[in-house]
């Protein structure tokens, strides 16, 4: 039952008076019963209301309920007196047990203690131990549980362990194969005991002293690279979490204390990673770290903050060190969370996953369209964009790389990067049309040049430019089928302004890849693609189906550009089944693909809104026949239809002239983005499209 009258986690009772509250409750409530049926046939046979006796047969009902679940926990307290399994509290007025609300919460509590035992055995070398665990499923593990196995541990042996047992597993392959489950039951147990809100919480007391078993290196006395320190363990835990959720408290305390550490032992480790429990125990079967692989024990942090979601992943990465040490410290532990390892430990992430995990994380933190998400994206994309003037330099009117192995280190963020930019594309696209028109700042810190030195950096990666390039596409449809929809005279400025962002976009490419004949090439095939397969053609009417209820204009844009997106995602996985249609012609060139998606697009639009007559239908090969043709739906069109509808519909709405346009803001896009790439004396790249 949930009862308010008890606390639904715990109560503190003292045994015999719990007893006789127990045996008093259970007489009360058939007393009440049987009281309430006489006065309601008093009061009945006086013809008066029988009110006061229906509110104690209501009472009676209550004490009935609540003498079963005294009874309940009645027999819970004695078996965990009996079993020493309750914890004691003295108090000036007595000793008090504490009680579970639920039986089944004393059961798993006793197992958690068992567990915690078999986890000490087995990390021994116990290989009984070991097999006992393995009738545990991690995933099956329950509040009552965790909580039992991380108090009978407490937070040093919590630590402690993961590392004798990985002592002992790299002389013994076998065993290092079954502590497996062994580890993911640590983990998830700390995910979940440390979780506050949820019944098996160990409170915020446990989570400073897993900060100080974390700075608790062993041997005693040792300090990295020498021996092993609590937050090598700690990584490792995370690792076998899995998917296990930790809180947003977790990383506010445990989680910005590891990157915090990290900061601090960065010089004595010679700008090595600080590993995790697997490279901390390497191949050579040595306990010195720096012989070891570059297993990253912020790595599996990162990770663990983005299955967390985008609270316990910003709580991580917005984290900035407080207090009277910062004064004199280094630069580094002034910065937040996000800055030192996107921008001082850059060089590190080179030597382990080149910032996937981070990426992930900043990912999970700012894909969403709340502030506090687009802050973190926008603030991410400057201290890029800033790193990056130093790796893009000028010579001779071309873009030089300056230590592409650095420029390189992040080159696993710059998919995840990608995606944020996607998911904040109508934003991006302010940038560039607020400061072309003579903005001094903007709603972000990034203004238009900060953009395109960001995405030099992000479009190196194939896939990432394919992600940018896709979500541009989306937006570029709803602007063009809004302003149709609309009968707007100004499409011609919506040409413009989408071309504008396609011009940045392309120059970006292909100043990043400059020379990689290959890449380039690849990008024109890819455009190909996307022509023959008739992506603007997707999404007849990108309006339907959008919330009404959205907050505001802008918001609402947002949520139709990334249901485009999703729209366009799925024509093109339906379409990529099948061989994309030779007979479309091929563009020769990114500006005419750009074009022959404009003019899909606009087709495309005019139709599904009725802006076409249909006088004239009469023998073309896209319409049906006889006396009332119309024009047959897009996605049935072969290649020759498709060309000869384009051809009809320029006749009749002039899209030659808004080619034109779309060429001219282009080129001028491009021209814009060469001329923010700058050397120190102000001279700037030339456009590709010039050479």
């Amino acid at each position: 039952m949930t009862d308010k009258w008890l606390a639904p986690d715990t109560c503190g009772v003292k045994l015999r008076e719990f007893e006789q509250m127990t045996q008093d409750m259970s007489r009360a409530g058939p007393q009440l019963e049987e009281l309430a049926a006489q006065l309601w046939q008093a009061l009945s046979g006086a013809g008066v209301s029988t009110g006061p006796a229906m509110e104690i047969k209501r009472i009676a009902g209550w004490a009935r309920d609540a003498a079963s679940d005294l009874r309940r926990r009645n027999a819970l307290v004695h078996d965990l007196d009996r079993q020493k399994l309750a914890m004691r509290v003295s108090r000036a007025d007595g000793n008090y047990l504490v009680l579970p609300d639920r039986y089944t919460d004393q059961i798993a509590y006793a197992e958690g203690r068992r567990v915690a035992d078999l986890v000490r055995r087995a990390a021994s070398g116990d290989r009984k131990a070991l097999a006992d665990l393995r009738r545990y499923d991690p995933r099956d593990v329950t509040p009552a549980m965790a909580k039992a196995v991380l108090e009978a541990l407490g937070p040093e042996q919590l630590l402690k362990l993961p590392a004798d047992l990985a002592f002992h597993a790299r002389a013994d392959d076998s065993l290092a194969r079954d502590s497996q489950g062994l580890m993911s039951l640590l983990g998830r147990s700390l995910a979940v005991a440390t979780t506050p809100g949820r019944p098996g919480y160990v409170g915020d007391a446990y989570l400073g002293q897993l900060v100080q078993a974390g700075r608790t290196s062993w041997p005693p006395g040792s300090r990295p690279p020498y021996g092993i320190v609590g937050y090598q363990s700690m990584s490792s835990l995370l690792a076998s979490a899995g998917d296990a959720k930790f809180s947003i408290r977790f990383m506010q305390t445990v989680g910005a204390d590891m990157v915090d550490y990290d900061r601090s032992t960065r010089k004595p480790l010679g700008d090595n990673p600080l590993p995790d429990l697997s490279g901390a125990f390497d191949a050579d079967k040595t306990m010195n770290p720096k012989a070891a692989g570059k297993a990253d024990f912020l790595v599996p942090l990162l990770n663990a903050a983005a299955v967390s979601g985008s609270e316990g992943a910003q709580a991580l990465l917005n984290h900035r060190p407080m207090g009277p040490h910062i004064v004199d410290s280094p630069d580094s532990m002034r910065l937040t969370n996000l800055e030192y390892l996107l921008r001082d430990r850059r060089g590190l992430w080179g030597q382990t996953d080149h910032g996937a995990a981070l990426g992930h994380a900043i990912q999970v933190g700012a894909i969403g369209h709340d502030k506090a998400s687009q802050d973190l994206a926008f603030r991410a994309g400057k201290y890029l964009a800033d790193d990056a003037r130093k790796y893009f330099k000028v010579e001779n009117d071309r873009i030089k790389i300056e230590n592409k192995d650095d420029l390189d280190a992040l080159s696993g963020l710059r998919v995840p990067m990608a995606q944020v930019l996607a998911a904040h594309i109508t934003k991006v696209n302010d940038i560039y049309q607020s400061f072309r028109f003579g903005a001094k700042t903007g709603s972000t810190p990034m203004n238009d040049a900060d953009m395109d030195y960001l995405l030099l950096e992000v479009t190196r990666d194939g896939n990432a430019y394919d992600t940018l390039l896709k979500s541009q596409i989306a937006h570029a449809k709803v602007a063009i089928d809004k302003s149709v929809a609309s009968g707007s005279k100004h499409l011609d400025s919506t040409i413009v302004a989408e071309g504008w962002m396609f011009g940045h976009l392309i120059e970006a490419r292909n100043q990043s890849v400059e020379g990689e004949e290959a890449r380039l090439a690849a990008d024109l095939q890819r455009m190909e693609g996307y022509i023959s397969m008739g992506v603007g053609f997707a999404a007849d009417k990108v309006g339907e189906g959008i919330p009404t209820g959205a907050p505001g204009a802008g918001e609402a844009y947002t949520l139709l550009v990334d249901q485009v997106q999703d729209r366009l995602t799925g024509w093109l996985a339906q379409r990529m089944v099948d061989k994309p249609d030779d007979t479309i012609l091929a563009p020769k060139s990114n500006t005419e693909a750009v074009e022959k998606l404009f003019n899909q697009m606009i087709t495309a639009s005019e139709l599904a809104h009725g802006q076409l007559s249909h006088e004239d239908l009469n023998g073309q090969p896209f319409a049906t026949h006889g006396p009332h043709s119309k024009i047959l739906p897009l996605e049935s069109m072969s290649g020759d239809q498709l060309e000869a509808l384009l051809r009809w519909v320029n006749l009749r709405t002039g899209l030659n002239a808004l080619s034109g346009d779309m060429k001219s803001s282009l080129e001028q896009g491009q021209e814009e983005a060469a001329g923010h790439i700058k050397d120190s004396e102000g001279h700037n790249i030339q456009p590709s499209f010039r050479r």
